[in-house]
């Protein structure tokens, strides 16, 4: 018998296009899926990232939020301590005025002569000028009670102001002004003094 030779009809070029089509197709399809991989795993990277920034905004959003608290709560706590000086420092000079009040009222009784009392004490132009209002019986009595008035050491020389008779008494106005003894009243301000400060001696006068 002869041997027949078996002859492959497939064209060999043919094979050799198909294995490198399958190669490429494999390789392509490694590819892609090598950059869906690469890709999973960057969002999954990027989102922890920005899971973990959102946590730290928020962290730092509540740090803030109680920072911005104390600042409040501070300012409150300034304030009330301004307040609370400016009252203490008001009470102060009340208690200043009062005593200073009374110490003026107690220096000036003691000058008033005989015939003459004081109706009122108010603070002048300025805090350390004072006018003085009052009644005496004669130009005598006023012009004795001015210059004794130095002699204290607490005002200085006193000005008359005006003086005019009424109902058989001489109203004078005089003005001094603070020597040694300060005050810290305000300007305009009014010691209430208004009640009349009647002398013993004037009473017997009267009579």
């Amino acid at each position: 018998m002869i041997e027949l030779t078996r002859i492959n009809l497939l064209p060999y070029r043919e094979q050799i296009e198909q294995r490198q089509k399958q190669r490429f197709k494999t390789l392509m399809l490694l590819a892609l899926a090598a950059g869906v991989g690469l890709s999973v795993v960057a969002y999954m990277g990027i989102g922890a990232a920005i899971s973990k920034q959102e946590e730290r905004n928020a962290f730092l959003t509540k740090e803030i939020e109680q920072e911005d608290k104390k600042l409040v709560e501070i300012k409150k706590l300034s304030q009330e301590k301004r307040n609370f000086l400016d009252r203490k420092q008001k009470i102060e000079e009340l208690q200043h005025k009062r005593f200073q009040a009374a110490y003026i009222v107690d220096t000036l009784n003691v000058l008033i002569p005989e015939g003459t009392h004081l109706t009122s004490i108010k603070v002048g132009e300025n805090p350390n000028t004072y006018l003085i209002n009052g009644k005496a019986t004669s130009d005598n009595k006023i012009a004795i009670f001015m210059r004794s008035i130095p002699s204290t050491g607490l005002f200085t020389q006193p000005e008359l102001l005006s003086i005019k008779q009424v109902d058989k008494a001489q109203e004078f106005s005089l003005k001094v002004l603070l020597n040694q003894y300060s005050s810290p009243a305000q300007k305009n301000s009014n010691i209430d003094t208004e009640a009349k400060l009647e002398n013993t001696g004037d009473v017997n006068n009267g009579q």
